[in-house]
């Protein structure tokens, strides 16, 4: 799917991504035989919150920045990504069609490794190990993220509860 010279920095960057480092370099190889890069510029909206996800994206080169709506529609933003700290999002549409949590733009002209599911499933099939590991490390991370979630909101419900104490 990508051209010889894009499938060689696609690799190198898989390489670095804490997502694929340690794979073995047949299946890094492989793997960045099913990637694309997407160029998007500044301002543009890579994906919108709500909308089903199908690929996952490693920032090649650039910044996003990705946010949620709040229950009155305004924005709020959760984090900014780059490239220097070989960051990705959208990796749980990897492992399922599910409705986006967050939008993400380009806060500058951005270079995306796109990987889609479909392709990446083929690939988990053709090399179970890898296939394997990488979503051991989409789970684990799954796994942070809801923990962290869980004690943010153990905290405002207690800053709720210490609130409403001292108005009685």
């Amino acid at each position: 799917m990508s051209s010889a010279p894009d499938a060689a920095r696609i690799a190198e960057h898989l390489r670095a991504s804490p997502l694929f480092e340690g794979l073995p370099p047949a299946a890094i190889t492989e793997l960045s035989g099913i990637c694309r890069v997407e160029r998007v510029l500044r301002g543009h909206a890579i994906v919108e919150e709500g909308t089903i996800g199908e690929s996952m994206y490693v920032i090649l080169k650039g910044r996003v920045r990705v946010e949620k709506k709040t229950p009155s529609n305004d924005r709020y933003t959760v984090t900014l990504l780059t490239e220097e700290k070989n960051d990705f999002f959208g990796e749980l549409a990897l492992l399922e069609s599910d409705p986006r949590s967050a939008t993400v733009t380009a806060e500058a002209e951005t270079e995306l490794i796109v990987i889609d599911r479909a392709r990446f499933l083929a690939f988990g099939d053709a090399n179970p190990t890898a296939g394997l590991l990488v979503t051991r490390r989409i789970a684990s991370r799954l796994s942070t993220r809801l923990r962290r979630a869980s004690d943010d909101l153990i905290t405002l419900f207690a800053a709720l509860v210490h609130e409403v104490e001292e108005r009685i």
